[in-house]
């Protein structure tokens, strides 16, 4: 499905969410086309599986330390699978844990800073594919998506 580009004077099309998610798969697939490659190329630099992005991900994201059983049901991993990706997050220095403070049975894990410069590299290399794909549009077009993006819940 393509969408057209209304006139400034002309009414919104009304969309349903499902023609809305097919164009927003589309724009992904697109976008991800442009940029997987050099965010496969950099997995593989660092030797770092999708699991273990996800994992230090999720802690990025949280921006506080979890539990191994907190970082399981966020990743939606089994806990044996999660406690060998932390394992290994943790002998490569990305990952640091400690004892609860509260429950010494505990075990809390989160980012060290060479973890923090991991997550940034990736992301900047998303950020290059991005910057690929707008520097493509149009200034038209460009001030169009960022008015679009400015009323949309995305940024926390």
């Amino acid at each position: 499905m393509q969408a057209t580009t209304p006139s400034p004077t002309a009414p919104l099309r009304q969309v349903s969410p499902k023609e809305l998610a097919e164009d927003l798969l589309a724009l992904w697939h697109h976008l991800m086309r442009g940029s997987a490659q050099s965010i496969y190329d950099l997995l593989a630099e660092l030797d770092l599986s999708i699991t273990q992005m996800k994992t230090l991900h999720t802690l990025a994201e949280c921006g506080c330390e979890l539990t191994v059983k907190q970082t399981s049901e966020r990743l939606a991993l089994s806990l044996p699978a999660t406690s060998r990706t932390v394992d290994t997050l943790l002998r490569r220095g990305w990952l640091e844990r400690r004892e609860d403070e509260h429950d010494r049975r505990m075990k809390r894990v989160g980012l060290t800073a060479a973890g923090v410069h991991v997550v940034e590299r990736i992301d900047n290399a998303r950020l290059q594919g991005l910057e690929q794909y707008t520097a493509s549009l149009s200034p038209e077009q460009r001030s169009r998506v960022a008015a679009a993006l400015a009323d949309l819940p995305h940024r926390s």
